[in-house]
């Protein structure tokens, strides 16, 4: 499996970019980067045979690039998300666009995707694990065989975890998800935000942990 990463600029989240069968984009952040994310992606794929994007939930810094990118691929790619995701990308309501002096534009999701299904990315399976505590719609989407986790705004490296004072957020449920995730084989984290991890994936699952028990 061959992962490319656009880093996050500025409030933008991490980009991912998954060749293969399937080529998948895993989250899209604001769009107010969209010059630098399209030549970035056009780097290491042709727009027009992305088959998916797949969205770890609904926040703006995730999804609002995502109309651009849909165009970019003449409107041939399938979107999918968490069911609770799909309703409020559809509904392009976003009190973190606003507070950016932007607005979220309306994007149909055209696949739901929840806990225990599995999809195709790139080349490989992925477990589709429904993780609440950021937002009841985040996902982690994990591959047994590559130990690959794409992790959202679950957790993040370095012992790093979501908020979880944005609407729908939930401390309890963030603590139970990330045990969750303790019960992985994991090498390969990409989280929404901050360093991607290749190797050891697991200690930085088990920090986060520790870190929200300490907290809370």
């Amino acid at each position: 499996m061959t992962v490319h990463i656009i880093p996050g600029r500025a409030y933008d989240s991490n980009i991912f970019i998954i060749t293969g069968s399937e080529p998948t984009i895993i989250d899209t952040g604001t769009g107010q980067n969209r010059t630098h994310v399209h030549n970035e992606i056009r780097k290491y794929v042709d727009p027009l045979i992305i088959t998916q994007i797949i969205f770890t939930h609904e926040h703006f810094d995730h999804t609002g690039g995502a109309k651009a990118i849909f165009d970019l691929t003449e409107q041939q790619t399938r979107i999918i998300s968490h069911p609770y995701a799909k309703e409020k990308v559809e509904q392009g309501t976003s009190m973190f666009a606003r507070m950016l002096g932007a607005t979220m534009p309306k994007i149909k999701v055209n696949t739901t995707i929840d806990d225990g299904d599995t999809i195709q990315i790139g080349d490989d399976n992925f477990n589709v694990i429904n993780t609440p505590g950021h937002t009841p719609g985040c996902i982690c989407l994990y591959c047994i065989e590559t130990k690959t986790l794409f992790s959202g705004d679950t957790v993040f490296s370095h012992g790093s975890f979501g908020r979880t004072d944005f609407p729908g957020g939930s401390t309890n449920q963030l603590i139970a998800s990330i045990k969750r995730l303790t019960q992985l084989d994991i090498e390969n984290l990409y989280p929404g935000h901050e360093a991607v991890i290749q190797g050891g994936g697991n200690n930085h699952i088990a920090l986060s942990f520790q870190s929200i028990n300490s907290l809370y």
